[in-house]
């Protein structure tokens, strides 16, 4: 091999040393994605009773799964009302009974803010929600993140508020305070700007407008009632149709839809809302639910009445409202009323579509 030859094929091994170094360096200087930047932005504690996924890079950072309607449906959204028992619902939904305590400005965990505001902070003051205690526990200070958050959204937010003459979110909010060894400054966001700013001036006062979410809502500890709604995680899951000597622990239910003896069965047994087992409901339980369904014709001049123990059963015709576990039926008002072999003419029949009420003990 000639001289030319060797100074040839020695400059291509550099050449191709050279660009194998250059591409490892490349491989090696490439930035991993950070947790926050794929979402995993929360702590365990963050999440309360939220499903919650850990990020594959720090097991100290999660990211919460949204709260769900008890079919599945739409999450939680930014401008519901959320109210003292824990529930939440949509703006446009009335609900008279309940007390309204904040609007959710944050989906992605159940977070929401405060109908009022809280305090008037100045020089030298520590910010603080503790004394805060309308409808929940645990409020806490605004971070300057979350209030800009609520800036984003600050049309939908105001438009519930309104809702309830509560005062809108305007103004400037404390969030937090910064010293050094002169100065004392308490810091602020605009809600007119959505931009921080802070103050030294000793004569400014600013309030705060507390947090909290949907996780750190405790349902009631006091005894149920029948026909009380039975909150979980936030989400009222079926209406309590039985209860034990406690008062804290008995049977929900709620209304299915309709469906054939056959497939009544099954459509109960496959739900899973709130993690409970669910099954058909007894004839008692369901007419606790559905009060009056199916009736009574009169075969002679064909009119309905609701069925009564005192009607000649040679004269009419039975007809069934609902399958339950208990057999074919229907409600004269609340009270369950079995289909009987010795009644006279009757149209029930396992393959009609009646209602359907499936139930759950808790």
């Amino acid at each position: 091999m000639n001289k030319n030859c060797k100074m040839t094929i020695g400059a291509m091994l550099l050449l191709t040393t050279a660009f194998s170094v250059a591409e490892v360096r490349a491989q090696t200087c490439v930035v991993p994605p950070t947790c926050e930047g794929l979402g995993y932005d929360k702590t365990a504690s963050d999440c309360g009773g939220l499903a919650k996924l850990r990020c594959p890079f720090d097991d100290s950072k999660y990211f919460c799964t949204a709260y769900m309607n008890p079919d599945g449906s739409a999450p939680v959204a930014v401008g519901d009302i959320v109210y003292s028992d824990g529930s939440y619902a949509n703006p446009e939904i009335s609900q008279p009974t309940k007390t309204p305590i904040g609007v959710i400005y944050n989906s992605n965990g159940g977070y929401f803010v405060a109908l009022e505001d809280f305090g008037s902070f100045g020089y030298y003051q520590t910010i603080s929600c503790s004394g805060y205690t309308t409808g929940a526990k645990n409020w806490s200070v605004p971070t300057e993140n979350q209030l800009k958050e609520m800036y984003k959204n600050i049309t939908t937010l105001n438009a519930s508020i309104d809702l309830f003459a509560k005062t809108r979110l305007e103004g400037e909010y404390a969030y937090g305070t910064a010293s050094s060894t002169t100065t004392w400054t308490i810091r602020y966001v605009n809600m007119s700007t959505g931009k921080s700013g802070g103050s030294i001036e000793i004569k400014d006062t600013f309030p705060t407008r507390c947090v909290n979410t949907l996780a750190n809502i405790t349902p009631t500890t006091e005894p149920y009632k029948v026909g009380d709604s039975y909150i979980k995680n936030g989400v009222a899951i079926g209406t309590i149709v039985a209860l034990d000597s406690s008062g804290k622990h008995g049977t929900i239910a709620f209304n299915a839809g309709s469906a054939t003896a056959t497939d009544a069965t099954s459509i109960c047994a496959a739900k899973n809302t709130g993690g409970l087992a669910w099954a058909l409901a007894t004839g008692p339980h369901a007419c606790t639910l559905l009060k009056n369904v199916g009736g009574c014709e009169d075969i002679n001049r064909y009119q309905d009445y609701p069925c009564s123990s005192n009607i000649n059963v040679s004269y009419q015709e039975i007809t069934c409202g609902l399958h339950t576990s208990s057999g074919r039926g229907r409600c004269l008002s609340s009270q369950w009323m079995p289909l009987l072999s010795n009644q006279g003419k009757v149209s029930c029949e396992t393959s009609d579509l009646l209602s359907v009420v499936c139930e759950a003990a808790f």
